[in-house]
């Protein structure tokens, strides 16, 4: 056996400094089994905060597509088991036609989309709809704002 000057042969520096490496190998499991684990806490209800979301609408159209009737009732979703403050449905336009055309639009996008969320379960009465046609369509410069063809919804959502 060859031994260094402090003492300690070599095979001993590779099995814990005098402890045999079966020794070690059981010491290091047998942290492994000490404690079963806890699961994690989840979540049970749902998160009671505002929901911020578009409703995309096809140029000219006030119908809403299948892609919109799946987001309205996945974002209604979210806050069933909530107390709803209030529903924002705010009906936006492009400018292009007549204002006064647009304007119209704007409100039937708005009314569309509040009645698909009174259909999902949140309260009608809480709704605040309206709708602004083109107002804000044009930047400052005169261009176009794009994605205008919509509606806007805020759900303000609170613990009960």
């Amino acid at each position: 056996m060859v031994r260094s000057r402090s003492g300690i042969a070599a095979s001993e520096v590779w099995t814990g400094a005098g402890m045999g490496l079966s020794a070690l190998a059981a010491l290091f499991l047998a942290g492994c089994t000490s404690t079963p684990l806890k699961p994690m806490p989840v979540a049970t209800g749902p998160a009671c905060t505002d929901v911020v979301f578009p409703i995309y609408f096809a140029e000219g159209s006030d119908q809403l597509t299948p892609t919109a009737a799946q987001v309205i009732g996945s974002e209604a979703a979210q806050v069933r088991g909530c107390r709803i403050g209030y529903v924002s449905v705010l009906g936006l336009t492009d400018a292009a036609g007549a204002a006064s055309r647009n304007l119209d639009l704007s409100r039937r996008r708005a009314g569309a989309v509040a009645k698909a969320l009174a259909s999902a379960g949140l309260p009608a009465p809480k709704f605040e709809v309206n709708g602004v046609g083109e107002t804000g369509a044009l930047t400052d410069k005169g261009r176009p704002v794009p994605l205008r063809r919509k509606t806007e919804v805020i759900i303000h959502a609170l613990p009960t």
